[in-house]
C-alpha cells in the first residue's frame, strides 16, 4: 500500500515506541543483523544463457557440425548461419525482458515503516535490523518475525500454514514474517531478521508460488520430446540406407546430416521466447509488470476475467454522499461521534479515508477496547472510556436488528450504487445495539473502466464481478460501466460452498463475498473449463488472485496482492489490461502461424527420411540444399509473421490446431520430392540432378504454402511476401552463380533441363489445386 506519513496516528496508543537511534541502527548492520531478503527475481544471466544454448536440438547440430568438420564437409556448415543469429537474439531479448522487469521491480518492492530516533520513517525491507519498531496495518505484509508492542490487529498466516483464518494479536503476540495483517494496525519489535526468519526457514511452505501454466511451453516441450526421440533410431537407420545407396562413407554422413538437421524445427522454440520477450519489453514501456511472461499467454487465453469493484472498476477513492439519522441524535451530533470513531480507528483503508475527509479524526477521546476492521467481518466496533460503544460497517453485519423501514432506506441509497455504513450505538462489544445512523459512500468510476469492459466483452471475455460490498450497489455500478447481465446479482451472505458453487456460472455479479468465497468461486469457474483471470488490490483478493490462472494487482493496492500477481498495473490503469491481451493474442496466435512452417518442413524430412529408408534409395538432400527455405520461407516469414498485431481469441490445442495445417503442407512438399528420387532411381536424373531438382521443387511448394497460409490476406502478410518473393529470388541468384559449390543446384538445370522444368510446373500446380480445394471446402463447411 502507499505509503502514508500521517498512517501512525490511526494506530493510537498511550505510548509509540521511540524505536532504535541511529547509531543502533549503525551497530546492528555493523554485526550483521540486517533483513537481507533473498526474493527470486527470477533467471539470472547464466540461467538464460545457458537455456538458449544448452538445448537438444543445439546437441545435434553441435555433434554435426563436429562430424562434419571430422569427414572435412565444411561447405555444408552453412546451415549456422540460420542457427546462431537465432541463438544470440534470442538470447538477448531474454536478456533485455529481464532488465526491463528488474528495473520495474525496483517500484513493487517491499517496503517497512520503522521507528528510527522517533520518527516514523519507511524504508527498503532489506534495511531493517533487529530490534527495530516496526508499524504495521491493514494490507501489509509482516517482513520480519516481531512482537507486538502495543495496537490490536488480525493477521492471516494462510501463506505459512494454509490456513485462512485471521488471527487476533496484541500486546505480547508473535507476528510471523510471510503472514499480513487483514485488519487493525500494531507497533512491533523485530526479533529475528533474515536467514533466522519464519519465512525463509520453511521458504517452501512460504512461498506461493506455483508452477507457470503454459499451454504453449507444454505443447511445445511434448512435441520437441516426441520429435527427439524419433531422431535417433531413424537416424541410424538413413545411415545404413544412405550407406547402401551411395557406396561412400562421406556422402553417406553428408546425406544423414541434411535428414537430421531438416527434421529439427529449427528456431520455434526460440521464437516462442523471442516473441514473448518482445512482448515483456512492450509493456513495460507501458507501465505494466510482466513478472512471469508465460502469464501474457493466459490472460490471451482468458474466457472469464473477475473484477473486484473497489480499485478496478472504481479507482479506490470515495466520497461521502450523505448522512441520514436514524434516531434522536441530530446531524451535527453524529459528525462529532463519527470524528471520535474515526480518531480511535486502527487501521486506514479507503472508506476511513473518506470518512476522515469528511468528518475528521479527532483522537483526544481515549479507548479501551476495539474490535479492529476486518473484510470477513466488515465492520470495526470501540468502547470508550466513557463506557460508549459504537459500531460502523456493512448493515447486514453490524450487530444492530434491521427493519422493513431500515431496509427500505438502506435500498434506496444501494439502487443509487451508493455503499452504505450503518452507525450503531451497543450496550458492550458483544451485544447487539441500535441503529443510529445510515452513512451513504459513492465510489468514483474510472473514466475508461466502461471502454475496457466493453474490450473484453467484444473480445468474447465474460466480466464477473466479485466484491465485498452490498450486491444490488454492486450491480448498480456494474450497469454504469457496461458489464452485460450486470443485473443478475448475487448476494452471497449466509450461502454455503454447495449453494454458491452451483451458482457460480450464472451470475455477473457477486456482493457480500467473503474472501473464501472468492476463492471458490474461482475454483468452480476453473472446474468447469474456464480459464480466469482475477483482478484485485486488496488484502481480501490474496487468495483468490493464487489461484487464477492470471493474477493482475494494481500497483496502488496492498503489498501482498502485488506479491502474488504476474501482471502488476503500476499507474492502477485498469485500461492497460487490454494491451496485455493483445500482446499475448499476437505472440501466441503468429506463434501458431509460424510453427506451421517449421513443421512443415520436420514432417516433410520425415516423410522423405522413411521413404528413402523404405524404398532404399538414398536421401536426396545435403545439409546445405534446405538453406533457401530454411532462411526465407521459415526462418525470415516466421519472424515477420509473429510481429503482426493479431486481437484474434486464441482458441484449440496447440499442438492439433498446427499439425491439422503443417502436415498438408508437408506431404504437397513430400509427393514431388518422391517422384523426383523414383526418377532419380530410374535414370532421369542424376543423383546430382536428383538433388538439385528436389531442392528446387521443395522450396517452390514450400512457399505456395507459405502463400496460402497468410491467407487472409492484410497489407503485413502481403508484404510478407513480396519481401519473401524477392529474397528467394536473389539467394538462389546468389546460390547459383556465386555459390555453385555449396549449393549443388546447376545440375537441375545442366543435366535435365525439360524435366525440370515440367517437375517444378506438375509440383505448383499440384500445391495450388490441393490448396484451392482446402480452401473452399474450409468455406463451404463454415
Amino acid at each position: 500500500m502507499p505509503f502514508d506519513p500521517n498512517a501512525a496516528q490511526a494506530a493510537k496508543t498511550d505510548t509509540i515506541p521511540a524505536g532504535l537511534t541511529a547509531a543502533q541502527v549503525a551497530e546492528r548492520v555493523a554485526q550483521g543483523r540486517v533483513n537481507r531478503i533473498k526474493r527470486k527475481d527470477g533467471r539470472g544471466y547464466l540461467s538464460i544463457v545457458a537455456e538458449n544454448l544448452f538445448t537438444f536440438f543445439n546437441l545435434v547440430w553441435a555433434i554435426v557440425s563436429v562430424i562434419l568438420i571430422r569427414f572435412g564437409l565444411f561447405t555444408h556448415l552453412t546451415y549456422l548461419a540460420v542457427i546462431v543469429p537465432n541463438i544470440l537474439i534470442a538470447t538477448f531479448q531474454a536478456i533485455r525482458a529481464k532488465k526491463m522487469v528488474e528495473k520495474l521491480s525496483v517500484s513493487t518492492q517491499l517496503k517497512a515503516r520503522v521507528m528510527r530516533d522517533g520518527t516514523l520513517v519507511q524504508i527498503a525491507a532489506e534495511e531493517i535490523v533487529a530490534d527495530d519498531v516496526i508499524f504495521l496495518e491493514m494490507g501489509n505484509q509482516v517482513l520480519s518475525d516481531a512482537v507486538v508492542l502495543c495496537g490490536i490487529a488480525e493477521a492471516n498466516e494462510s501463506m505459512l500454514t494454509g490456513e485462512s483464518d485471521a488471527i487476533r494479536k496484541q500486546e505480547g503476540d508473535r507476528l510471523l514474517s510471510g503472514s499480513y495483517l487483514v485488519g487493525g494496525a500494531v507497533y512491533a519489535r523485530v526479533t529475528a531478521v533474515g536467514r533466522e526468519n519464519y519465512m525463509n526457514k520453511i521458504e517452501s511452505a512460504a512461498k506461493r508460488f506455483k508452477a507457470p501454466a503454459s499451454n504453449l511451453f507444454r505443447d511445445l516441450d511434448k512435441l520437441i520430446k516426441y520429435i527427439g526421440i524419433m531422431m535417433i533410431p531413424m537416424s541410424a537407420l538413413l545411415f545404413f540406407t544412405n550407406y547402401r545407396a551411395y557406396d561412400n562413407l562421406t556422402a553417406a554422413v553428408e546425406k544423414t546430416s541434411g535428414s537430421s538437421i531438416g527434421m529439427i524445427p529449427a528456431g520455434i522454440y526460440l521464437l516462442v521466447t523471442l516473441t514473448l520477450s518482445l512482448s515483456v519489453v512492450s509493456l513495460g514501456k507501458k507501465k505494466t509488470l510482466v513478472q512471469d511472461m508465460y502469464s501474457i499467454e493466459m490472460l490471451a487465453s482468458t474466457d472469464t476475467i473477475c473484477l473486484d469493484k473497489t480499485g478496478t472498476i472504481t479507482d479506490g477513492t470515495m466520497r461521502v454522499t450523505a448522512v441520514e439519522p436514524l434516531g434522536d441524535l441530530p446531524v451535527g451530533q453524529i459528525e462529532r461521534l463519527m470524528a471520535r470513531i474515526e480518531g480511535a480507528e486502527q487501521s486506514i483503508n479507503h472508506t476511513a479515508r473518506a470518512l476522515i475527509a469528511r468528518f475528521g479524526a479527532d483522537p483526544s477521546d481515549e479507548s479501551e477496547e476495539k474490535i479492529p476492521f476486518s473484510s470477513e467481518r466488515k465492520y470495526s466496533a470501540v468502547r470508550f472510556g466513557s463506557g460508549e460503544c459504537f459500531a460502523i460497517g456493512a448493515p447486514h453485519f453490524v450487530p444492530c436488528p434491521i427493519g422493513e423501514a431500515l431496509e427500505a432506506a438502506i435500498g434506496a441509497h444501494t439502487a443509487q450504487g451508493e455503499r452504505v455504513l450503518l452507525l450503531a450505538g451497543l450496550p458492550d462489544l458483544q451485544s447487539e445495539g441500535e441503529a443510529l445512523a445510515l452513512i451513504a459512500l459513492c465510489d468514483n468510476i474510472r473514466p475508461n473502466a466502461a471502454e475496457t469492459i466493453a474490450h473484453f466483452q467484444d473480445q468474447g471475455v465474460t466480466v464477473r464481478i466479485l466484491s465485498g460490498d452490498h450486491a444490488e450497489t454492486v450491480a448498480t455500478i456494474a450497469g454504469r460501466v457496461g458489464v452485460k447481465n450486470a443485473d443478475r446479482f448475487l448476494s452471497c451472505e449466509d450461502m454455503s460452498d454447495e449453494q454458491l458453487a452451483s451458482v457460480a456460472d450464472h451470475y455477473a455479479v457477486f456482493g457480500r463475498v467473503t474472501p473464501e468465497q472468492k476463492i471458490l468461486l474461482v475454483r468452480t469457474l476453473r472446474s468447469a473449463g474456464h480459464t480466469v483471470a482475477m483482478t484485485g488490490d486488496g488484502v481480501n483478493d490474496t487468495l483468490a488472485l493464487k489461484e487464477s490462472d492470471c493474477a493482475i494487482a494494481m500497483g496502488d493496492g496492498s503489498e501482498m496482492a502485488q506479491k502474488v500477481s504476474e501482471i502488476v498495473l503500476l499507474d492502477s490503469d485498469f485500461a492497460r489490461l487490454p494491451d496485455v491481451v493483445r500482446e499475448g493474442r499476437r505472440c501466441i496466435n503468429n506463434v501458431r502461424m509460424s510453427a506451421v512452417l517449421f513443421l512443415m518442413k520436420t514432417i516433410y524430412t520425415i516423410l522423405l527420411s522413411l521413404f528413402s529408408v523404405i524404398a532404399s534409395a538414398g536421401y536426396p538432400f545435403g545439409p546445405n540444399q534446405f538453406l533457401p527455405i530454411e532462411m526465407i520461407v521459415i526462418g525470415m516469414a516466421s519472424l515477420l509473421l509473429a510481429l503482426e498485431p493479431n486481437n484474434k481469441r486464441i482458441e484449440g490445442s496447440f499442438i492439433r490446431t498446427v499439425l491439422k495445417r503443417s502436415a498438408p503442407n508437408a506431404l504437397l512438399m513430400f509427393l514431388p520430392t518422391a517422384a523426383v528420387v523414383l526418377l532419380g532411381k530410374a535414370g532421369v536424373f542424376s543423383p546430382a540432378a536428383t538433388s538439385a531438382v528436389a531442392a528446387f521443387s521443395v522450396t517452390l511448394v514450400g512457399f505456395i504454402n507459405l502463400v496460402f497460409l497468410c491467407i487472409p490476406y492484410t497489407r503485413w502478410r502481403g508484404g510478407v511476401i513480396l519481401l519473401s518473393t524477392a529474397a528467394i529470388g536473389i539467394v538462389y541468384t546468389i546460390t547459383i552463380f556465386l555459390m555453385r559449390d555449396i549449393m549443388l543446384l546447376l545440375p537441375a538445370f545442366s543435366d535435365a533441363p525439360a524435366a525440370f522444368a515440367l517437375t517444378l510446373l506438375a509440383s505448383a500446380l499440384l500445391a495450388v489445386a490441393t490448396h484451392l480445394v482446402l480452401l473452399f471446402a474450409a468455406r463451404a463447411k463454415r
